[in-house]
C-alpha cells in the first residue's frame, strides 16, 4: 500500500477521471471520495486549468470546459495553488537539476513541493521516479526536498485508496 498524506495530481489525472471510460476513471472518483473535509489531501496548480481546457475549447466542448473549471477551484475536494513567483523559482531550480523536465512539468512539481506533498501522481512516463532538490543561494543551503513520482495506474490508485481507508 502507498501511504500518502498529501497527493499532487498532474493534469493527466483529471483527464483520466473526466474523459476515461474505464476502471481507472471510476477508482479515481473513489480516491476523491476518501478526502476528509478537515484534512486536505489532493492538490494541483492553477496551471492545470489552462492545460485541461485547451482541447475542449478547440472542440467547443462547453460541458467539459465547465467541468474542469468547477474542479480546478481552491476549496471543496481540491486545493489549488497559484503560479506564484516562489513556484517559478523552484521550477527553475528543478529545470537546472533535471534538464529533461519541461517547464510546465517543473511548475507542477514545484507547486507540489510548495504544498509539501511527498507524492506526485501522473501518467507522464518521462518524469524521474524521484525528485530530490537542493538549493543553495548566498551560501545558504536548503534541502533536500524529496518528491516521489507515482505512476497513474489502477494498482497505484487502489493502493492509495486502501492505505487511506486502513489508517483509521
Amino acid at each position: 500500500m502507498v501511504s500518502v498524506r498529501r497527493l499532487y495530481l498532474d493534469t493527466n489525472v483529471f483527464i483520466a477521471m473526466a474523459e476515461g471510460e474505464d476502471r481507472l476513471s471510476s477508482i479515481l472518483y473513489e480516491m476523491v471520495g476518501t478526502q476528509e473535509p478537515d484534512e486536505p489531501f489532493l492538490y494541483t496548480s492553477e496551471l492545470s486549468l489552462a492545460e485541461l481546457i485547451a482541447l475542449p475549447y478547440r472542440h467547443s466542448n462547453d460541458a467539459l470546459i465547465q467541468l474542469y473549471d468547477d474542479w480546478i477551484t481552491d476549496g471543496g475536494w481540491l486545493s489549488v495553488g497559484p503560479v506564484a513567483r516562489s513556484v517559478l523559482w523552484h521550477a527553475a531550480l528543478i529545470r537546472s537539476q533535471y534538464a529533461s523536465i519541461k517547464l510546465p512539468d517543473a511548475i507542477h512539481l514545484s507547486t507540489a513541493i510548495g504544498f509539501e506533498c511527498a507524492h506526485f501522481l501522473t501518467g507522464d512516463q518521462r518524469l524521474p521516479k524521484n525528485i530530490e532538490l537542493f538549493h543553495e543561494r548566498w551560501g545558504i543551503r536548503n534541502g533536500p526536498i524529496q518528491l516521489e513520482v507515482l505512476t497513474l495506474t489502477n494498482e497505484t490508485v487502489s493502493s492509495i485508496i486502501n492505505a487511506r481507508r486502513s489508517r483509521g
